[in-house]
């Protein structure tokens, strides 16, 4: 009896020191196998143990069961429990939990009033809740939320929005709502809120509320103009496989009929990245109504097939593939708004590729090619087909197509005999065309260099070249092909040296300043080539005895940054260059040398390049010809960027040519008036025929997770006005001009 009573008072003694020691208290939780809790929370997986904080914690040993009151914390690796109540069965793997929950696992997020979680399965139920998706910045809220999976709720009387779920801008109301976090949200007898208001009605509607992308409607565009009529473009978008998806448009124009396209995308391991677009239109226009808009009528089919594309290929070669084949050459300039639109596809081009449409809608001969590269170490070769769409009829059978080009380059390798260079470029080309001179062409041109550096005052490098070309040509009037050839000796001499000096304005600036003066003689015989064919360039080599002078100036900045407890950094930056150069005929004149002289004349005009970039938000380049016989600039191209660090910017643009009555600027700009309203201008004005081109006026205005944008563009004889709302996180409603003037909202890219 003393030993049992002994064990009673000790039994006793044990559990109170146990309940004192865990007030507040840290315990590591098992599984009922004693293994780390199994877990699948929202985007991963976790082996962790599950660890519980509270001011006041109670353990169950016969239930296995711990309740916790008082600002209690359940954690394991990277998911939270927050509660000021909480209930753990260990044996359900259940957590009841009460008082300003909030379930967090990674960056999304659950809150509610009274909760049942189930630890093991990560689903449970939600008294009066919001569900936060981090990926697309939507907050689901209801009076009751079920989890049913690691990616499935419903949800009854609640409402989607990207805005705050206290007091949203606009909304979703629902009865009932099931939603796959990797697929779409279904509701049924749902409304669109603006505020409070409930704008229109929806039986039911499905929508993605998802992290991946998802089939589905997208929002429309609709718009109105004088050339098209009222207008409404639908796209649905499937996405057909993970690393392929299609979106498909249909634009309902009053004046046109319907235009029907696809968008085609892909990143594919094997067959590479692109996107592909395709516009088809039967066109219902009334003939007369086009032209008095200033467009003929070209035909009733109408399309455009533009595509980029990269592929990594075997061996270390790339691929790319650039098309862009239209029906007439109006199409472009009549079709400027929506997916159909050149700033549309540029837009789509930029985010696979830096290859936007090369021609704007004014070139009547659309370039498509086929480019194929291998690179080594010191040489390239390539592949090179190209075809252009002549959509001028009356030149379309004499226009040449390049079918192919390839060429091989070596660049400057030493020959192994002192200081001696070689190197080499040849080429072979097959051109083709229904009417004119057609044929193949191959040329080889290999160059010896020997280059002397007096270091550092003058580096001198002599070179001799000898081109050879070989032509099988189908001449007009000829029925057989004729074999001809021709040789062309080539010699070369640059010389240049180098001045610097370096400025220390001070202890964490230094601007280095470099003058290199250039010289470059070219002395090629004159060779006779009228009887060979004429291609391009390269078929009429002219007699040069040539020398260009000049030099080229650089200002670049130092500046060194100590960050406390690191070593010193160092930032360079080229601030400004300079390059000034002029031609000498030292021989006779020819009528075309390598610079356009004046008839009779030796020098060249005067050539004048300046880039400045002082700062990150300032940008000058300035390319003027300057004739010193005639007294005045020939050519100006000048482009000026200014950017502030509050998101205003301004860009003005303007070309010049004395010979082709070029005479322009483009002038856009962005102002943010304040933090919710910003302006938007585009004018493109021609001195020349004292007429403006295109003009275009936008207005944005953002507030919270919504934005509104209104626009007005004209262009020859069409004008436009568009109105769209944006919706964070679902999109646009309206038309998509605003966006074509870089009026996008940052948060909904």
């Amino acid at each position: 009896m003393g030993i049992g009573r002994f064990l009673i008072r000790l039994s006793f003694l044990t559990a109170a020191f146990l309940m004192a020691s865990v007030s507040p208290a840290r315990l590591e939780t098992q599984t009922v196998s004693q293994k780390p809790l199994q877990t699948r929370n929202f985007f991963a997986r976790s082996e962790a143990p599950w660890t519980i904080e509270a001011q006041t914690l109670r353990y169950d040993a016969m239930q296995r069961i711990y309740q916790a009151e008082g600002d209690v914390h359940i954690t394991s690796d990277n998911k939270s429990i927050r509660a000021d109540w909480a209930q753990v069965d260990l044996e359900k793997q259940e957590a009841q939990l009460a008082g300003s929950v909030r379930i967090q696992y990674g960056s999304d997020w659950l809150t509610g009033n009274k909760v049942i979680w189930h630890l093991d399965t990560e689903t449970g139920w939600v008294d009066g809740g919001t569900v936060y998706f981090s990926e697309n910045g939507f907050y689901l809220s209801g009076k009751t939320i079920t989890k049913r999976g690691p990616d499935r709720y419903h949800v009854s009387r609640g409402t989607l929005t990207s805005c705050d779920p206290a007091a949203p801008d606009w909304s979703i109301a629902f009865a009932d709502l099931d939603v796959t976090v990797d697929g779409l949200g279904w509701a049924k007898h749902g409304s669109f809120r603006l505020g409070k208001l409930p704008v229109f009605y929806m039986p039911f509607a499905f929508f993605p509320v998802n992290k991946e992308r998802q089939s589905g409607f997208l929002l429309p565009t609709l718009g109105s103009s004088n050339l098209h009529g009222p207008y409404l473009e639908i796209p649905l978008y499937w996405a057909w496989r993970q690393d392929m998806d299609w979106t498909f448009y249909a634009n309902t124009m009053k004046k046109r009929g319907v235009m029907l396209g696809a968008e085609y995308r892909m990143d594919h391991a094997t067959l590479g990245e692109g996107v592909w677009f395709v516009n088809y239109l039967a066109d219902q226009a009334d003939p007369e109504d086009l032209k008095a808009h200033g467009y003929p009528f070209q035909e009733r089919d109408r399309y455009w097939l533009r595509a980029r594309h990269t592929v990594e290929l075997p061996h270390q070669a790339e691929m790319f593939l650039d098309l862009d084949l239209v029906s007439d050459q109006n199409f472009l300039k009549e079709f400027q708004s929506g997916s159909v639109s050149r700033t549309a596809t540029n837009r789509a081009f930029r985010r696979v590729s830096q290859r936007e449409i090369l021609n704007d809608e004014t070139i009547t001969s659309r370039e498509s090619s086929l480019y194929v590269l291998r690179r080594w170490e010191s040489a390239v070769a390539s592949m090179d087909v190209r075809y252009w769409n002549q959509l001028d009829r009356k030149l379309d059978e004499t226009t040449l197509q390049q079918l192919p080009y390839l060429r091989a380059s070596v660049t400057p390798s030493a020959l192994g005999l002192g200081s001696t260079y070689y190197s080499l470029d040849a080429s072979a080309v097959h051109y083709w065309r229904p009417q004119g001179d057609a044929g193949l062409r191959t040329d080889i041109f290999p160059t010896l260099a020997y280059p002397i550096h007096w270091f550092p005052y003058l580096a001198v490098e002599p070179s001799l070249g000898l081109r050879s070309t070989l032509y099988q040509a189908d001449t007009s009037g000829k029925e057989e092909a004729a074999f001809t050839s021709r040789w062309v000796p080539e010699a070369r001499l640059t010389a240049s040296t180098r001045m610097e000096r370096v400025y220390r304005p001070s202890d964490t600036l230094a601007v280095q300043h470099v003058i290199r003066p250039d010289l470059l003689y070219v002395f090629i015989p004159d060779i006779d080539q009228e009887d060979l064919p004429f291609f391009d360039d390269l078929d009429r080599i002219g007699r040069q005895d040539t020398v260009l002078y000049g030099f080229s100036s650089f200002l670049t900045t130092k500046k060194t940054q100590s960050p406390p407890g690191q070593d010193p950094q160092s930032f360079y930056k080229e601030w400004a260059r300079l390059a000034v150069h002029q031609a000498y005929l030292v021989g006779e004149p020819v009528p075309k040398p390598p610079i356009e002289t004046q008839p009779g004349k030796r020098f060249s005009d005067i050539l004048m390049s300046l880039d400045l970039t002082p700062e990150r938000y300032l940008n000058l380049s300035y390319d003027v010809t300057y004739s010193p016989y005639q007294g005045r600039a020939n050519i100006h191209d000048l482009s000026f960027w200014l950017n502030s660090h509050r998101g205003d910017w301004a860009q003005v643009t303007y070309r010049y040519r004395q010979d082709t009555a070029v005479d322009e600027i483009i002038g856009s700009a962005h102002l943010q008036v304040r933090p919710p309203l910003s302006l938007y201008v585009l004018y493109d004005y021609s001195f020349d025929k004292e007429e403006t081109f295109k003009q275009v006026y936008g207005l944005q205005y953002r507030h919270g997770c919504w934005g509104l944008r209104m626009s007005y563009r004209e262009e020859a004889k069409e004008k436009e006005v568009s109105l769209a709302l944006v919706l964070v996180g679902l999109g646009q409603i309206g038309g998509t001009l605003a966006q074509d003037g870089d009026l996008s909202l940052n948060s909904n890219p």
